[in-house]
């Protein structure tokens, strides 16, 4: 079986980026204006590098959960899962953490963080909303968006070993 879902954005992580996008924007046409070329660059990889990391798609199989980027993809192996939950209580959550390398707002939650409760972990969120936690048995915890999260719990729940 194969359940696949995209990565969508809740309102508030659309108009960060909208607004932070416009800001980057509005300095890369000023840095042409001026003739600045150090600012040019910089403020292109504000707005490019980020898209690199940002999740496309999600893929859960018999044996992995596969969360494709640009830059490339994770793989989670289903045997190495310990646990699998739906976040209930997402604007909880998610105030109970500190940014350690990552974006906390535009495109989404992405990157590395450190829960109070959880410690490290990886989150893949472009919805608060619809969020789930994978638990693997070293340790490491990603959070991941997804509008079927209730199925993929489920599937991997039953499926890992």
């Amino acid at each position: 079986m194969k359940i696949k879902s995209f990565f969508p954005w809740d309102s508030l992580i659309s108009v960060i980026t909208i607004i932070f996008n416009a800001i980057f924007l509005f300095c890369v046409w000023d840095a042409f204006q001026t003739g600045v070329l150090l600012f040019e660059i910089i403020s292109l990889c504000f707005i490019t590098i980020p898209v690199l990391f940002l999740p496309l798609r999600l893929v859960v199989t018999d044996e992995n959960v596969i969360i494709y980027r640009l830059c490339g993809m994770v793989k989670i192996k289903l045997s190495d899962i310990m646990s699998c939950y739906i976040i209930e209580d997402s604007y909880e959550f998610f105030n109970n953490g500190a940014r350690r390398f990552g974006s906390g707002g535009m495109y989404g939650v992405l990157g590395h963080f450190k829960h109070d409760k959880l410690g490290k972990m990886r989150c893949f969120v472009t919805h608060r909303e619809q969020c789930f936690i994978i638990k693997k048995k070293d340790g490491k915890i990603f959070v991941i968006t997804s509008p079927r999260r209730k199925e993929i719990v489920e599937f991997i729940n039953k499926n890992k070993v």
